[in-house]
């Protein structure tokens, strides 16, 4: 089970979020903390990118996931298109369910 989250980052003096300047996106396993990713950049679908890259590498390795987030859409979003372009069957529909 990994748990995936977003972060801003008080640079200089103390902002709302939306006015950070640095974002940091981490997955971790929940039970044994370990870091999948963590990344630090501006708050730009390619941050999120990097991090689905890493999470649907570890789905491929695994066979099995569970992803926890706050509800950030963006996550479940860009994890499916990753997951969408690496299992292309050439069949029309979606992959069957194991």
């Amino acid at each position: 089970m990994v748990e995936g989250d977003e972060l801003y980052t008080k640079v200089g003096e103390n902002k709302p979020a939306v006015a950070s300047e640095g974002w940091t996106v981490v997955l971790m396993d929940r039970a044994s903390r370990f870091i999948w990713e963590l990344s630090c950049g501006q708050r730009e679908t390619d941050l999120f990118q990097q991090a689905m890259a890493t999470l649907a590498q570890v789905i491929d390795q695994t066979d099995d996931l569970t992803l926890v987030t706050d509800g950030e859409r963006r996550y479940g979003n860009l994890l499916f298109d990753i997951c969408q372009e690496t299992i292309r069957t050439g069949q029309v529909g979606r992959p069957k369910k194991h």
